[in-house]
């Protein structure tokens, strides 16, 4: 059986089962052979706009004998799916703001899906904020360590238009069911983040000549940060005064 790395099974972990899905970026094909290979998925599309990932993805597919269940495409972002052709959009490994230009594309692809399941590398809050704006219900997220990195997952669906959620600052930057579903690993990057902020304020306030905008805007991450923390380590040990 083809294993999937922590990151790639936390995004297996959100997507529907049982209806066709979409692996949009597929470098490799891993994603949708795994889903395919495992019953997970009936039939699965491999697509990427480069032709290296689109040999690398029709050689794993090849190499597990599952061509007539896994279609390999060659077009950029939503453009090779037909409108409802399939149920489920998988978008990994890029930053939000390309993920963002691939739904805001083509709306009504994106319209008409049952389900979105995004992995930005970075940019997370502006994410999460562009679909609460698009009618995109954020309906739930992953949080995984692979390989030394932190990776966050986000499934979203489709919704009737609503009131921007009443998510806090850390909801919004951090996750609201990553920070509801705690955890060690939440606190382990929590800390992470924290640490990384600290060094990047305490550096732009030892400059020759400081941003004044720079070193707020730090310090503001480092604030929001710390609340986090300490919000995940009360919930992780209640009752600790």
């Amino acid at each position: 059986m083809l294993q999937l790395c922590p990151r790639l099974a936390a995004i297996a972990e959100l997507v529907l089962p049982g209806r066709p899905l979409a692996d949009i970026g597929t470098d490799h094909g891993r994603l949708p052979t795994a889903l395919v290979l495992r019953g997970l998925v009936p039939r699965a599309l491999a697509c990427d706009r480069a032709p290296g990932p689109i040999a690398r993805a029709r050689a794993t597919i090849d190499r597990n004998g599952i061509a007539a269940c896994v279609a390999v495409r060659m077009g950029d972002g939503l453009a090779p799916l037909a409108v409802g052709e399939v149920d489920t959009v998988v978008i990994a490994g890029m930053g939000a703001e390309s993920i963002v230009r691939i739904l805001a594309a083509h709306p009504d692809r994106t319209r008409a899906l049952r389900r979105v399941v995004l992995q930005p590398n970075f940019g997370h809050e502006l994410l999460r904020r562009w679909l609460a704006a698009h009618d995109l219900a954020l309906i739930d997220e992953r949080l995984t360590l692979d390989r030394g990195r932190f990776y966050t997952v986000l499934a979203a669906e489709p919704a009737a238009p609503a009131p921007t959620p009443a998510w806090d600052p850390a909801q919004w930057a951090v996750g609201p069911f990553v920070l509801e579903r705690g955890g060690p690993l939440l606190l382990r990057h929590l800390t992470a983040e924290l640490r990384l902020y600290r060094a990047e304020a305490a550096g732009l306030a030892q400059a020759s000549a400081p941003d004044p905008a720079r070193v707020a805007a730090a310090t503001a991450r480092v604030t929001l940060f710390a609340d986090a923390l300490a919000k995940a380590t009360a919930l992780a040990h209640p009752g600790t005064p």
